[in-house]
């Protein structure tokens, strides 16, 4: 569970152990772009853009965590978009991890930890019958 309601569901309740603690154990939680292949080889423009504009807002956010504040245009956005609440968006943002451009292209994401994490994430949700089948390949 991640905030907003995470916040909501602690002010009755109590965190027992977090996503860095289950990262830690080898269960990395994340969110990823994922692009079709068929869309990229068409579209290589919009996706190279998007890359762009997401490292550089993870860039400043890095270099100015506390410029992201209530009262920045970045806060409204994701507001906005995601439906939280204003005043939480300082605080969600803290609880993330935003890798840079470089990082995301290292062993530890793209070079194949971030295959790793997906194929094992498959075969769980394989086993618990929430998808029918894992694909063979999840690199490509």
């Amino acid at each position: 569970v991640w905030d907003p309601a995470l916040g909501q569901i602690k002010t009755r309740g109590k965190v027992v152990l977090d996503s860095s603690q289950v990262a830690a154990w080898g269960a990395p939680t994340f969110d990823a772009w994922i692009v079709r292949t068929d869309f990229a080889e068409r579209n290589p423009e919009a996706v190279r853009d998007f890359v762009k504009v997401t490292g550089a807002a993870y860039a400043d956010f890095l270099a100015k965590p506390d410029q992201w504040s209530v009262s920045s245009p970045q806060a409204a956005k994701i507001a906005r978009i995601t439906g939280a609440k204003l005043e939480d968006v300082p605080q969600l943002l803290r609880g993330y991890v935003f890798p840079t451009l470089e990082e995301q292209a290292s062993d530890k994401f793209l070079g194949g930890g971030t295959v790793k994490a997906v194929e094992a994430t498959s075969a769980f949700l394989k086993e618990q019958g929430k998808i029918d089948a894992v694909l063979p390949d999840y690199s490509k």
